[in-house]
């Protein structure tokens, strides 16, 4: 009987699903150039911060669109620390700047204003630059910007 017991706990590990992988970490995913191909935002870590949460959602929701590779937007891509490095010098009151009332870079490629969606709010802005800054080699900046926002609901 004990064999017995022993072999349907074995079966019932052996049949359990296996636990979910963990996502990626943050330092898996930087690199001069960023990630290989188009990035989704399931490629990328979920930050503990709050306020980088909250943009992580809308940076999915939106900012993907261009920043996550499209080559035609000329938007820098989302985990590419070389293209992002001159940009995070600028400091977060400015790429929150351009980001909310738009901006076009010396090359005529153009940021839309609030992404080309007039219903986010500044704060939303603000939360989905502080999550790209944060996942392209900015995380120091962007968690000390975290501390200074109140995350939206």
């Amino acid at each position: 009987m004990r064999g017995a017991r022993g072999l349907h706990i074995l079966l019932g590990l052996a049949l359990a699903p296996a636990p979910a992988a963990a996502g990626p970490e943050l330092a898996d995913v930087l690199s001069d150039r960023g990630l290989p191909g188009f990035v989704k935002v399931d490629m990328l870590p979920v930050p503990a911060e709050p306020l980088l949460v909250q943009g992580r959602a809308i940076w999915g929701g939106l900012c993907q669109n261009c920043h996550g590779g499209n080559k035609a937007t000329g938007a820098p891509k989302i985990t590419a620390t070389r293209a992002w490095a001159a940009r995070i010098a600028q400091g977060m009151p400015v790429l929150v700047d351009h980001a909310i009332n738009g901006f076009t870079g010396p090359k005529y490629t153009e940021m839309p204003a609030r992404g080309g969606n007039p219903d986010l709010t500044d704060a939303e802005v603000a939360a989905a630059v502080a999550f790209m800054v944060w996942a392209s080699g900015g995380a120091d900046a962007a968690l000390a910007f975290a501390e200074t926002q109140t995350p939206t609901e």
